[in-house]
């Protein structure tokens, strides 16, 4: 499933948000195991478990906003639009925040 999300910031304002959702994001699922890690100057992989299940998939970050690449098995395809929710919510909250100069 792939899906933008636009946030206004630019490339190097963008990746701080990122970085700092990816982490509140696990700080706030961890009982999901979730993982966030950068792979390359604006790519980064994340990942979690739900029901027993691997989820993950990849973000890139680019001037104004965030591809979301992420891989869902069939059968769990029912779920994947509220995974996106989740992780969209937690980035839009970093970027309002990156906006305001908070971080």
């Amino acid at each position: 499933m792939k899906h933008t999300i636009q946030t206004g910031l630019d490339l190097a304002r963008s990746k701080v948000a990122i970085g700092k959702a990816m982490d509140a994001y696990k700080a706030r699922f961890a009982e999901y195991n979730p993982r966030f890690e950068w792979t390359g100057e604006t790519k980064g992989e994340f990942g979690f478990k739900a029901k027993g299940v691997s989820l993950g998939g990849t973000m890139v970050v680019h001037d104004n906003k965030v591809d979301v690449d992420m891989d869902v098995p069939f059968l769990f395809r029912i779920f994947q639009g509220k995974a996106m929710d989740v992780i969209e919510d937690e980035v839009k909250l970093w970027v309002e925040k990156a906006k305001k100069g908070e971080i």
